[in-house]
């Protein structure tokens, strides 16, 4: 692959632009010529309306990333979407037909390829381009080099890529702005930075700079190019829960002030007059009094004194603190509202409604999993696949909430002659590693000569009727209060 996308040149890639398919309508704007390159600031209530309502994808990009390194809710939820998977993923292996994986010459390319792909550390990889992809609402990135030996992949900047265009074979292409490099003040630098791109991109930015080409602009090969979004229109995924957040901590910051109202003082002395409305005591003498009981009370910084000739008294507009409290508890669960999770994922109450809830997550992240299943399938042919062979790299539906589950489900799958491996990888092992931990056990260890299996209920048929009692995480909100109540009753029952 190495030398393949050292022969392309950039002049021929131009002319099938017109092969290209328009992903949407932003395809035909020219709107991202002209750049906003302010740094991250402030900003006000209606600035994120506008920004949110009609900005450009700039400046969304640079709202959705300012309020990511600020505010502890919206990184927080993009957080738990970006690692709710564990990108766990199997390779299978497609002999062509009339070969077979045993033969030792197709079977190396298979144990080559396990090598390769437990390299490339791929579940920080992908939990590194979730992020990404969940703050800018598109991974950009450009591949310099792919061999049997090395692969690098980094990050392109969101401010200088855009995808409009997919292939005709689906590959969506990555367009990027060489105005980037004059970022670089430092020409040694620049230089440096040019040499880690593809020659593609060197190249187009040496002809802009000498007027050759009329746009910064440069459409990468599908071969260098990678692009995962989530939706068409590539815009932060989140950013209408922004306001939210605002709103929930300006509540936060509301309460505090109130609590802290509820905690000052005031001190009210009230001068006594005579019965002929004579003062009892003078202005001078009520502020030596004044001054004596502020010296009384210095240190506390809740507590303030009043010194008065007429009587006093103030009207309170509070609230009582449950209120305030159920007030913080609806701003905050519209904070998850906005963001389509469940608050319980934070603070769980119901089993059920959670459960579907994660679901309803999973399958969210997984529109961009396919993705990144579909890319790695390709790197995988790209550099290990022959007229012998071919593979398929599959990332599968695992959270870190469904873990027991697909293990459970998998395992009994097992037992009826279907994948071994599928309960493997969702314990956290690789292919390659769990047929090494075998090879220890049974030919090195001979684990199974020495230890005899735990009994279990595959094992055992002398149970008693009825399936097994659930774990107390496992069962329906219903069921608990049924059997809390039967508890209660039994209790407080009388002997007869």
């Amino acid at each position: 692959m190495e030398n393949e996308i050292k022969r392309l040149d950039i002049a021929t890639f131009n002319k099938i632009t017109d092969e290209l398919i328009a992903k949407n309508d932003e395809a035909w704007k020219n709107s991202y010529s002209v750049w906003d390159r302010r740094p991250v600031r402030n900003y006000t209530p209606d600035e994120i309306n506008k920004i949110i309502e009609s900005g450009s994808l700039i400046e969304q990009q640079k709202l959705s990333r300012a309020y990511f390194d600020k505010d502890g809710l919206y990184k927080r939820i993009i957080l738990y979407y970006a690692t709710i998977l564990t990108y766990s993923g199997l390779l299978i292996p497609n002999p062509s037909f009339g070969k077979k994986l045993s033969s030792p010459h197709i079977s190396k390319r298979y144990y080559a390829a396990l090598d390769y792909l437990d390299k490339l550390h791929l579940p920080e990889v992908m939990t590194r381009m979730s992020i990404y992809a969940l703050v800018y609402g598109c991974y950009y990135g450009i591949i310099q080099k792919a061999t049997k030996d090395e692969f690098i992949l980094f990050d392109l900047p969101a401010s200088y890529s855009r995808s409009r265009y997919v292939d005709i074979y689906g590959n969506e292409i990555v367009e990027f702005d060489v105005e980037y490099f004059n970022t670089i003040s430092d020409l040694e630098m620049r230089k440096e930075a040019l040499n880690t791109y593809p020659k593609v991109v060197s190249a187009y930015y040496q002809k802009w700079l000498k007027g050759k080409v009329t746009t910064p602009w440069v459409k990468l090969p599908a071969e260098v190019g990678v692009c995962f979004s989530f939706f068409e229109d590539n815009r932060p995924l989140f950013l209408h829960v922004i306001p939210a957040t605002i709103q929930y901590d300006d509540a936060v910051d509301t309460e505090r002030e109130r609590e802290l109202e509820e905690i000052r003082k005031i001190i009210v002395q009230k001068i006594p007059h005579l019965n002929d409305g004579a003062l009892l005591f003078e202005p001078e003498e009520a502020a030596v009094i004044h001054k004596g009981t502020v010296g009384m009370m210095k240190g506390n910084k809740n507590v303030s004194v009043l010194t008065t000739y007429a009587d006093v008294d103030a009207i309170l507009s509070k609230t009582s603190a449950d209120n305030v409290s159920t007030s913080l508890e609806k701003m905050l669960q519209n904070v998850y509202s906005q963001a389509g999770v469940s608050a319980q994922i934070f603070a769980p109450v119901g089993s059920q409604v959670l459960l579907i809830s994660i679901t309803n997550d999973m399958s969210l992240m997984m529109i961009i999993g396919n993705k990144y299943s579909r890319f790695f399938t390709k790197v995988i042919n790209d550099v290990f696949s022959n007229s012998n062979i071919t593979f398929k790299y599959t990332l599968l539906p695992i959270s870190y909430y469904n873990k027991k589950d697909f293990i459970d489900e998998t395992f009994k799958l097992a037992q009826s002659g279907y994948s071994f491996l599928l309960p493997a990888l969702a314990a956290g092992l690789s292919q390659k590693e769990l047929m090494n931990i075998k090879e220890l056990e049974n030919d090195v260890l001979k684990l199974p000569e020495v230890l005899i299996p735990l009994s279990s209920a595959y094992t055992q048929s002398d149970k008693g009727p009825g399936a097994p009692e659930k774990n107390p995480e496992d069962k329906a909100d219903k069921t608990i209060q049924n059997e809390n109540a039967i508890d209660h009753q039994g209790q407080g029952g009388s002997d007869e």
